[in-house]
This record gives C-alpha cells, sequence and structure tokens, in this order.
C-alpha cells in the first residue's frame, strides 16, 4: 500500500489584497452595468434617465471610493504585486483624459499581460491569483468598450500602425 500525501496546500495563501480583490471586481462590473444602462436610455428627455444618470454616478463614486481602499491596503509580498497593478490600471483607464487614453492603457495591458498581470507558477495561490485578473481583463475590456470613452469618431478608429504587432487573441 501506498501513502497518499497532499504536496500542495489545500487552499490558497491568503493576503487583505486577495480578499478585497473579488469585491473591487463586483465594483467594476456594477460600473460596467450603469453606464450601458445609462447608454441605453440614450440622453433622452424620460424622467427615468435622471434615475439611470444617478445610478452611474453612485456606481462610479463606490468604484472611486473602492480603488482607493484598495490601494491603500498593505503590500504582501510578490503575489499581490499583478493584484495592484490592475487596480492601478482600472484607475488610470477612469482618469486618462488624454483623447482614446484609456483604450491605449487597454492595448497595452494586452501586450504585458501574462509578464505583469499574472503570477507565475501552478501553485494554489498562483491558480487562485490568476482566475481573478483573468475576470479582471475580461471586465477591463469591457470597460474600455464603454461609450464613456468615444470622446470622439478617431477614437472608435481602431486600426494599427504597421510596425505595432497584433493583439494577442482573447
Amino acid at each position: 500500500m501506498t501513502k497518499q500525501t497532499p504536496i500542495t496546500p489545500f487552499a490558497a495563501h491568503q493576503t487583505p489584497a486577495s480578499r478585497a480583490f473579488p469585491a473591487l471586481l463586483t465594483l467594476v462590473m456594477d460600473f460596467i452595468i450603469a453606464e450601458r444602462d445609462l447608454e441605453d436610455v440614450g440622453h433622452s428627455q424620460d424622467p427615468a434617465y435622471s434615475l439611470f444618470l444617478r445610478d452611474a454616478e453612485r456606481a462610479q463614486d463606490h468604484l472611486t471610493d473602492g480603488l482607493r481602499s484598495f490601494l491603500a491596503l498593505p503590500k504582501d509580498g510578490l503575489a499581490d504585486q499583478p493584484l495592484f497593478r490592475t487596480a492601478r490600471l482600472i484607475d488610470a483607464m477612469l482618469g486618462c483624459e488624454e483623447l482614446g487614453g484609456a483604450r491605449r492603457l487597454h492595448r497595452e495591458m494586452h501586450f504585458s499581460f501574462f509578464s505583469q498581470f499574472q503570477l507565475p507558477g501552478i501553485g494554489v495561490t498562483a491558480m487562485e491569483r490568476n482566475a481573478m485578473l483573468i475576470q479582471a481583463r475580461h471586465l477591463m475590456t469591457a470597460l474600455a468598450a464603454l461609450p464613456l470613452f468615444d470622446s470622439a469618431p478617431e477614437v472608435l478608429d481602431d486600426t494599427r500602425a504597421s510596425d505595432e504587432p497584433p493583439a494577442p487573441a482573447f
């Protein structure tokens, strides 16, 4: 008979940041939903527009507060770095006033996702963090697609320069 001995821990190493990150992702999702709802109403004279606008503003305030709280958490080692990079990128996308800046930041994230926004390794902690970060990547794609960032028609033109490599497929 052989003995079975687990060689990996049963649970991932939890830190304040890893416990707070799913709540941050929920705030991002709430913001995306509120902005999409606002766009669906289409700046109409409908009295419901003011309610959708209020909900979108509240969602943005909650997200801003959530980002501020998350970024104030202690950084407990290398396993938390990609979580903080992702939060800083979301904050930068929301605060970017440059024409097409949020979408440019989003494109740049795709080129460095596996080196800067993933945790290397195959351990339980790496798998848990990477699952959260992949979820965040999808939410950032939805965030960049919001009409909120359609400041001018040329922003919608997503052509790349001839020397720029193609974005990796999802």
